[in-house]
């Protein structure tokens, strides 16, 4: 699951509103499903990116790798979520 602007899925701003609500959503789903889905078997995850992130810069870079370090996650370590801030 992608879960970007953590600043919108927290602290909504007027601008931004329905951009907020998918965002929240995004991050309400793997939370809620997480603990139920672990015990299954099936890692249920987000990473929630707080900051404008360009196509091609290493910040996009880094937001791949932390998707990778949660899919490549021990079963006995999962994490619900990762969150990643923007140099910039």
């Amino acid at each position: 699951m992608i879960g970007g602007r953590l600043r919108r899925a927290l602290q909504p701003h007027p601008d931004y509103l329905s951009l907020s609500i998918g965002k929240a959503g995004i991050r309400a789903l793997a939370l809620g499903l997480f603990e139920s889905f672990k015990e299954k078997g099936i890692h249920v995850a987000t990473v929630t990116v707080a900051g404008f992130v360009n196509p091609g810069s290493e910040d996009a870079k880094t937001v791949g790798e932390q998707f990778w370090t949660l899919h490549n996650q021990l079963q006995g370590s999962w994490q619900v979520e990762a969150v990643y801030t923007p140099k910039d």
